[in-house]
């Protein structure tokens, strides 16, 4: 920090979180009218979202001709990817790691591409594609800061500091988690290592971006309360979900870029164009939803659980509303679905997907111990293995759980179920190792190469 004072750090920090907390307005606000209109309008689906009341989340419906799926995902997807290879494919895929790149590049980005990443993704996560806005946020926030840097003739080092603490302002403030938002800047960047001098800046522009958002949003936790608690004799059983969470975070990884190289491949085998991937991920997906909605009615909730961002059936999960069955299914069927979406090139975030199987995989397991051992983890329970498997998965795979912890305790308003998530995400991590569903990140700033190079 020798080379630039605290005060101009600040700056940075105040005006990148500006122009990231506005952007995440309009970003937001984006998707709840584009999903409005496609998956309520035209496809007739009251869909759950984060934050309702338990009264507003029980009345959820599916749509009542799951067919028409398939063509609103297909069509949503040749649109956004249509926009990306014409305008930006540097904006295809998942938001996070193209800041990544830009951090550990040259620190420019396109003044195109937060405009593009942000119309697309919107297009994306409105039509039923199972991705988040969290990485696009982060995309779109950074870019911002590198035009930010542009203009004020920023030097290398602050440029990178601008994109970094954008990470942080974008992903606070959509999250309404600032605290967490703050240190991913500093946390994110490397698999081993944490930017210090980041840490301040981000702060400033987390809390400038999360106070923005919040004054048209609220300020509430973003899924709300529950009626939860835990006792001392359950942390085995945290300590269980660690290591599955370590088993559904590898799974996640290696499904998604699995996907992913099997549909480059294809493109470069049968000369498929780049637009038209994300068509065909897209239409498996919907032929998925529709073949699970005519075995049963149980698999149909899993099938429609999957569309979007997958945070509504978050809050199901925390209110207790979602069978077993179900929630035992969810996970493999998120993280498939997540793979089809993005993996094919369609632009979209892995972060709130990474969440959901998380809370998925939670919920499952504390509605198995409820039923074998009700004595012992009763149904108040069942509410924390969902937020503490949220932390666990998406922690360990993003190799930032000082972060998630901080976002997810923020997210939910349970600051005192940190003993049991510190239990959870560390084991988590531990087994995980070095896999990491970021391929952009650097191992350490001394060592400034990626693990695989």
């Amino acid at each position: 920090m020798a080379d630039t004072s605290i005060p101009r750090l600040l700056l940075i920090g105040l005006l990148v979180g500006a122009v990231s907390g506005v952007g995440a307005v309009f970003f937001f606000k984006g998707i709840a009218l584009g999903s409005q209109f496609l998956l309520h309008n035209i496809l007739g689906y009251r869909y759950p979202t984060e934050g309702l009341s338990f009264a507003d989340a029980a009345s959820w419906a599916p749509p009542e001709t799951v067919w028409l799926i398939l063509p609103i995902l297909v069509l949503g997807a040749l649109v956004s990817g249509l926009i990306v290879w014409k305008f930006a494919p540097e904006a295809e895929g998942h938001g996070t790691d193209a800041a990544l790149k830009a951090y550990h590049g040259d620190g420019k980005i396109r003044w195109r591409v937060p405009f593009v990443k942000a119309l697309s993704s919107i297009i994306t996560i409105s039509s039923g594609g199972s991705a988040g806005c969290e990485g696009p946020t982060a995309q779109i926030s950074a870019g911002f800061g590198s035009i930010l840097a542009d203009i004020m003739k920023l030097s290398p080092r602050e440029r990178r500091i601008a994109i970094a603490v954008g990470i942080g302002g974008g992903v606070g403030a959509i999250f309404k988690a600032p605290l967490g938002g703050a240190v991913l800047a500093a946390e994110i960047l490397y698999l081993r290592d944490f930017k210090y001098d980041a840490l301040l800046p981000a702060f400033v522009s987390s809390l400038t971006g999360y106070a923005i958002f919040g004054l048209f949003e609220g300020f509430t936790p973003l899924f709300g309360t529950a009626d939860m608690g835990w006792t001392a004799v359950q942390l085995p059983f945290f300590l269980l979900l660690g290591i599955l969470s370590a088993g559904m975070g590898y799974l996640y990884i290696k499904t998604f870029y699995g996907t992913k190289t099997v549909f480059d491949a294809a493109e470069k085998k049968y000369r498929i164009p780049k637009f038209l991937k994300p068509v065909i991920g897209a239409g498996i997906f919907g032929l998925i939803i529709i073949l699970l909605a005519y075995l049963s009615p149980e698999t149909l909730i899993v099938g429609v659980g999957c569309l979007g961002t997958g945070y509504g059936f978050v809050q199901l999960a925390l209110y207790n509303l979602l069978p077993f069955t179900v929630l035992l299914l969810l996970p493999f069927v998120k993280i498939l679905a997540t793979a089809l979406t993005i993996g094919s090139g369609a632009s979209g975030g892995v972060f709130a997907p990474g969440l959901a199987v998380g809370g998925f995989l939670g919920g499952a397991l504390g509605s198995g111990l409820h039923l074998l051992f009700p004595e012992l983890v009763g149904v108040s329970a069942i509410p924390v293995f969902v937020i503490i498997g949220m932390i666990a998965v998406f922690g360990s795979v993003s190799h930032a759980p000082v972060a998630v912890l901080l976002m997810v305790l923020e997210m939910t308003g349970s600051f005192d179920l940190a003993i049991p998530a510190v239990l959870a995400v560390t084991a988590a991590a531990v087994l995980l190792k070095n896999h990491t569903i970021f391929q952009e990140q650097r191992i350490s700033r001394k060592n400034n190469r990626k693990l695989n190079e």
